[in-house]
């Protein structure tokens, strides 16, 4: 483990999660370390990368608070690691793949964060590509939680201290463990608001859970039916879930089917 100590308590915390991910890592690194006007202590948790990923964070090693190096269980894991070393008022998972947008897209995000009461504060932010993005925006009434996760955590902002209230990420999820992670908080009455504006962050579509092949979209729907189980208090929510999960997963995949069924139509088409 590599740390570097002293100055201030962090208004923030980021947990950065990587293996094998020195394709974008430093254009992750660089964008929270060139943040202004915001004191952030930056985690950096490496599942014993093999591709040239150690050799970057020793080079940003002044750079960064604290980071270390060793196999794991997965992206769960990992987070939690990181959680246990954040000192930061907040939290954020900006992942290897992602990057903050802005010199000041953290300081724009914690003047928002003090006009509220919330624990949890959900943002939009970029999808995609670096110039090819589009903009996602947290929507919808928190109960949507019952179904889907509407946060994305690369844009959600969540009080260090819902984790002590709440618990950690289940190490049991692959993919879903932020879903099951906002899904409890709800259910415990942690406040969660949301804002049209700052844009703090990119998430490239090159993650886990971006993934929409029927493998990874049955693997990712198998994790959230156990999480509604779960969380399934009572016989109508029994009653919900068991109509919902009759029927979603076959709706998806006849919709992945039909998404790549019509370009192949109209090549087959043209004149």
């Amino acid at each position: 483990m590599n740390s570097r100590a002293g100055g201030p308590r962090p208004q923030l915390s980021i947990i950065t999660a990587v293996r094998n991910g020195a394709g974008h890592l430093e254009s992750c690194l660089e964008s929270v370390a060139t943040q202004e006007s915001a004191t952030i202590q930056h985690v950096v948790i490496d599942g014993g990368s093999t591709d040239g990923t150690v050799d970057i964070l020793r080079r940003w090693s002044g750079k960064i608070d604290t980071w270390i190096s060793e196999p794991d269980k997965g992206i769960s894991d990992a987070m939690n690691k990181g959680l246990r070393l954040a000192t930061g008022e907040w939290v954020l998972f900006l992942h290897a793949d992602d990057e903050l947008l802005a010199p000041d897209s953290i300081s724009q995000v914690l003047q928002a964060l003090d006009l509220i009461d919330a624990r949890i504060a959900g943002f939009p932010i970029r999808y995609g590509q670096p110039g090819a993005s589009r903009l996602l925006r947290p929507w919808g009434n928190a109960s949507r939680l019952r179904f889907k996760t509407w946060l994305k955590h690369q844009g959600t902002f969540v009080k260090r201290s819902v984790f002590e209230d709440v618990g950690m990420h289940d190490e049991t999820l692959r993919i879903a463990m932020d879903y099951d992670f906002f899904l409890r908080a709800w259910l415990k009455g942690v406040p969660i608001a949301t804002f049209p504006s700052p844009v703090p962050t990119l998430m490239r579509d090159t993650g886990i859970s971006s993934r929409t092949d029927w493998p990874s979209l049955r693997q990712r729907f198998a994790e959230e039916r156990r999480i509604h189980a779960a969380h399934c208090h009572g016989l109508f929510w029994k009653l919900v879930y068991a109509v919902y999960w009759s029927t979603y997963p076959a709706y998806r995949r006849a919709a992945l089917a039909a998404r790549r069924a019509i370009p192949r139509y109209w090549v087959g088409h043209r004149r």
